[in-house]
């Protein structure tokens, strides 16, 4: 007799990697309220987005040198004072959105997951490389698990055809 998932509680042997609303088990991937089996998963990628800090602190030196300047030019009267006073105006709104790229944006790390059936791909993020490398880790292990039973052989399937459902 198959006995339902959601009836038995996972032992915590069982759990490969539990955080917020993503489980880990060596048979199962569930992400909220959908469960995905790990025999489906062919690859993972994972997948950094990090800002432009570099670019971003030269674009700040830069507008912080040009309101400088611009401050300058309006003490002394040179030019037009409302061109002066626009273009102060654009190098500090340059200056702030290039110093929170530069120094308070957080990088993204991304895991996307490819599956055999069907043309569907799972994007987990997550907001630290530590956290994503532990979900990529515990999905690889369920995957070697998996794949190295030897009751989940397809030789194995096809001698228990009910299980195979």
């Amino acid at each position: 007799m198959i006995q339902p998932i959601a009836s038995r509680s996972l032992p915590d042997t069982e759990v490969l990697y539990q955080r917020k609303k993503v489980t880990v088990t060596p048979s199962w991937l569930e992400v909220k309220n959908h469960s995905y089996a790990v025999r489906y998963i062919q690859q993972l990628t994972l997948q950094n987005f990090s800002p432009p800090r570099i670019t971003a602190c030269i674009i700040f030196i830069i507008s912080l040198a040009l309101t400088l300047w611009q401050y300058y030019r309006l003490e002394n009267d040179q030019g037009l004072a409302a061109l002066n006073w626009a273009l102060m105006a654009v190098c500090i709104v340059l200056a702030l959105v290039s110093s929170f790229i530069a120094f308070a944006m957080a990088s993204r790390y991304k895991l996307l997951i490819r599956f055999t059936r069907g043309p569907e791909k799972l994007i987990i993020e997550r907001s630290t490389k530590a956290d994503v490398l532990e979900l990529q880790e515990a999905l690889a292990l369920a995957m070697d698990w998996y794949r190295n039973d030897p009751e989940s052989t397809p030789e194995a399937m096809a001698d228990n055809p009910e299980e195979a459902v």
